[in-house]
């Protein structure tokens, strides 16, 4: 629409006149209006096409991904992450009750159900309170509270840690526990397997004289905890009432040579001799005087120590009862071949790790392979655990040598200890490996000596020195004697002068030094590797 516009001929000069001015258009704000909004909803069409366009190309993209991780995890033998692991459900009273061994007591594993359906899993435990030893080597006892199998070993009598159930994802778990009249605490069971109130933990709660019996369907496959629940958490905890639930997945994990159950675990005691009590302020502070393996110092470690063959595989199915500090679970000397991270069978594992962190009240399975012959060490790699605390075990490992994966140099041996001292020992002294010697007077380097000690002690050059370095702290002898040390400990140490006037470089252990006296005087000396090992030799002319 336009408009024409003729000046007023009031307006019109002298010049202009006779000249007739043509008509030109204005648009108005109208029209603009209607254009604009025509580019917009031209505009609108447009991005409504395109992202149609766009999200059916995602959705095409999408479902190719999809349909690639479904068959990648296909072929892994493992679930899809999107699917439902929870298996169908047979009617528990379609179920059987299965005859198959489902318990075991530490370090041994019950064997894995032959069957491939779901059953009823009967277990009955009792609980145990008494007084066990968590430290034999060095006669610390406790009072230990824990699990037994009712009906089985009766020289089971410290229950720390529980026995391992052995079940399968789909099984209904029918647990009975019962709590022995002479008993003094009530006492339950909360697993971390079972979908409930508490995990069973209100259910099962059984006050001595008492027996309850709970129904629990197995959802989840993997290796769970399970503990006493009942009042003060932590000190039932704390004296040792936990142990573990192995629920095999409907497609049971490879066979392996060995299984075995371990548990780490803490003891918050008031001292470290003879019979010694929780320390609940300890247990607060989280600062356990004991991390051990199934219960005690040394419990699958020396004698007790794991065996397995080169070439063979082992499975550890493993649990930290805490209740406090996370595990760094470190086999010395070898490799994790496998990790099944906190325990969940249907993931993919890890291969090679060195070390794998568990969380307090979580577990792991690991698996280790028999490379060379050797003793490897198990380990909480915080170390202070291991060497100050007791977290320690040991697999031995039997077998032929394999040089292309490990050798000594020629002439050399594998020694134990902090290293090699690299200064030879001092002219005219000697350094064997030979038998205790026939004149002169012997000192024998202690067995333990190189625990760590505070510098200063009050008793370092008494008699009675405890714990003892040297099994004669004060020594005195004529000018032209000569002394002989022999170190009986596990660790190397050294005879080392403070005034350097004698100094017999590393004792590997077995190993004996001697060093004759001629000048009278007072001659302290020390373990350089173990400065606290003090002790004197005084020469009379």
């Amino acid at each position: 629409m336009t408009q024409m516009i003729n000046r007023p001929p009031a307006e019109v000069t002298p010049s202009e006149a006779g000249r007739k001015v043509p008509a030109h258009p204005h648009y108005t704000l109208g029209t603009i209006s209607i254009l604009g909004l025509v580019l917009t909803i031209g505009a609108v069409i447009l991005a409504v096409i395109a992202l149609g366009i766009t999200a059916g190309r995602n959705s095409v993209d999408d479902a190719l991904v999809a349909e690639k991780v479904d068959t990648f995890l296909g072929e892994n033998g493992t679930a899809a992450a999107t699917g439902d692991v929870i298996p169908a459900l047979v009617p528990k009273a379609d179920l059987p009750v299965a005859t198959d061994v489902a318990v075991a007591t530490a370090p041994d594993m019950p064997p894995a159900p032959a069957r491939t359906t779901p059953a009823i899993v009967e277990v009955s435990f009792e609980v145990v309170e008494g007084v066990n030893a968590i430290d034999p080597a060095n006669g610390v006892e406790f009072q230990t509270w824990g699990y037994r199998i009712v009906g089985g070993d009766a020289e089971v009598v410290s229950g720390t840690p529980g026995p391992v159930i052995r079940a399968r994802v789909g099984d209904v778990l029918r647990f009975t526990i019962t709590n022995p009249e002479g008993n003094v605490h009530p006492h339950n069971v909360d697993f971390h397997a079972v979908t409930g109130q508490g995990g069973g933990a209100e259910a099962t709660t059984v006050a001595p004289g008492e027996t309850k019996t709970i129904d629990a369907r197995l959802l989840y496959p993997g290796f769970f905890m399970y503990h006493c629940a009942y009042g003060d958490i932590a000190q039932h905890i704390s004296h040792g009432m936990y142990g573990g639930i192995l629920v095999d997945p409907e497609t049971p994990l490879p066979t392996v040579d060995h299984e075995w159950y371990i548990v780490q675990s803490e003891f918050y005691t008031t001292g470290k001799e003879g019979l010694v009590e929780l320390d609940r302020a300890a247990v607060r502070d989280e600062n356990p005087t004991y991390v051990v393996f199934n219960g005690a110092v040394g419990a699958i470690a020396g004698d007790n120590a794991l065996a397995m063959q080169v070439g063979e595989r082992s499975r550890i199915y493993f649990i930290n009862a805490g209740i406090n500090l996370i595990s760094s679970f470190h086999p010395i000397g070898s490799h994790w071949d496998k990790v099944y991270p906190e325990a969940t069978l249907l993931s993919t594992p890890l291969r090679g790790s060195q070390t794998t962190l568990i969380p307090a009240g979580g577990g792991t399975v690991v698996e280790l392979v028999g490379q060379v012959p050797s003793t490897l060490v198990l380990v909480d790699h915080a170390l202070a655990r291991a060497i100050d605390k007791g977290a320690i075990g040991q697999v031995v490992v039997s077998g032929e040598a394999n040089p292309e994966i490990f050798s000594v140099g020629e002439g050399e041996s594998i020694v134990g200890g902090e290293g090699h001292d690299m200064t030879p020992p001092e002219e005219g002294s000697e350094t064997t490996v030979a038998a205790a010697p026939t004149g002169g007077e012997s000192i024998d380097i202690m067995a333990g000596s190189s625990a760590f000690q505070d510098m200063d002690s009050p008793d370092e050059f008494a008699e009675n020195e405890s714990p003892a370095d040297y099994s004669v702290n004060v020594i005195t002898v004529k000018a032209g004697t000569t002394i002989t040390w022999t170190n009986q400990d596990n660790m190397m140490h050294t005879v080392t002068a403070v005034d350097g006037s004698f100094a017999s470089g590393f004792l590997d252990a077995g190993q004996t030094w001697s060093h004759t006296f001629d000048e009278p005087g007072e001659y302290e000396y020390f373990c350089s590797p173990h400065p606290w090992m003090r002790a004197k030799v005084i020469v009379e002319p």
